[in-house]
């Protein structure tokens, strides 16, 4: 398995803060908005679930902490763990996605809910738009999320988050059999990130990855 992924709910974070490290109640103390603790600790549960179940250790051996560019990374005691770690919380459930560096990941999870035209001509580029606005209902709603979450992801692989111009980078999804399927982001003069989408159960969820994988993402169960 060459990446890993998981994803949960609010209702599989341990009760009370046992589970964290030193560190990262630091960060949780520093939290006043109540949504904000809320959606901080189901993120950092699901990264610190996929690093210990990559790694085979206890959860409570993981930490991971925001690097200086706000980037998660993994640390196993004192020491940088060896892995690429991505993650992304929307509603009530997180994801996280793993890999051995020196490949760097990116994960992002969205609810496949309708989009505002004006949210698709402000973040779509021109052949993006074409797409979802050829389609109606549900299909629509699905598209646009699809395209948004393989940017994100892609744009966490360069650790620049929304800093990259994501307005004019191209997603192309392609379909096939398999519950991932590959997509490539496509930043014009910059290059491109292949990655992989999913969309079931009202969710659609994209992992990306420089340099390619070319496996699809294993469940760690």
């Amino acid at each position: 398995m060459e990446l890993g992924w998981l994803t949960l709910s609010s209702a599989d974070v341990p009760v009370g803060d046992g589970w964290l490290g030193p560190r990262e109640r630091e960060v949780l103390a520093g939290l006043r908005i109540e949504k904000r603790r809320h959606d901080w600790r189901r993120g950092r549960f699901a990264a610190k679930s996929a690093v210990a179940r990559w790694l085979g250790v206890e959860v409570e051996e993981v930490e991971i902490i925001a690097a200086g560019d706000g980037a998660p990374e993994a640390w196993f005691g004192d020491e940088p763990a060896p892995v690429s770690i991505s993650l992304s919380h929307r509603g009530e459930r997180a994801m996280a996605a793993v890999c051995e560096l020196p490949v760097a990941v990116g994960c992002d999870l969205e609810l496949i809910e309708p989009r505002s035209d004006a949210f698709v001509r402000e973040w779509l580029a021109p052949a993006e738009q074409a797409a979802v606005l050829a389609v109606g209902g549900d299909e629509r709603a699905r598209l646009a999320n699809l395209i948004w979450t393989g940017k994100e992801a892609a744009a966490k692989v360069r650790r620049a988050g929304l800093r990259l111009n994501v307005r004019h980078a191209v997603v192309t999804l392609d379909d096939g059999p398999g519950d991932w399927r590959p997509l490539n982001v496509d930043w014009g003069g910059d290059g491109a990130t292949p990655g992989w989408w999913r969309a079931d159960e009202g969710w659609a969820m994209a992992i990306a990855a420089e340099p390619s994988t070319f496996v699809p993402p294993g469940q760690l169960i």
